[in-house]
């Protein structure tokens, strides 16, 4: 009896230690999606969004045989020399892949493409200057081509 009186607290208290040291030792990475603080609370920063949705900036993105290609369209002034994709996996940042993007013509970029990519990312591209964004979300691997556009930023909640 003396065991279940006095065990069960005393399990409770080295589990909760158990726990602290796991969290304190395994923490959270930080989110890459335009956060950032606003008094206590994290808001996002939707203005670079705003811009590229303003400038009807979009793209067409197709992968073939582990090549990305985009074509990019917009009411620019100058032609990026090189964008940054950004597929952010939705639970592991460790499997997140950055994707250089040069420059090949007039608003046309190509760059290499990990292969083995599936499921469910999101995405951003940007500049090098990060003076616009687009966001959204895809599923890989692609069929064809996806837009990648001004328009996803209306459509977040």
């Amino acid at each position: 009896m003396i065991w279940l009186v006095a065990g069960l607290p005393a399990t409770a208290v080295v589990a909760s230690f158990i726990t602290y040291f796991i969290a304190a030792n395994n923490q959270d990475p930080l989110v890459n999606a335009g956060y950032q603080k606003v008094g206590l609370a994290p808001g996002q920063d939707t203005s670079r969004q705003q811009l590229a949705a303003s400038l009807g900036i979009e793209g067409e993105l197709v992968v073939i045989e582990g090549r990305a290609n985009l074509r990019l369209s917009g009411r620019l002034d100058q032609m990026p020399s090189h964008l940054e994709l950004l597929l952010l996996h939705p639970t592991q940042s460790s499997h997140d892949v950055r994707i250089q993007l040069q420059a090949s013509g007039q608003g046309d970029y190509v760059g290499a493409m990990p292969k083995g990519l599936q499921g469910k990312w999101q995405w951003i591209l940007e500049p090098s200057d990060q003076a616009w964004r687009l966001a959204g979300g895809l599923t890989l691997p692609l069929d064809g081509g996806v837009r990648l556009g001004s328009k996803e930023f209306h459509n977040n909640p």
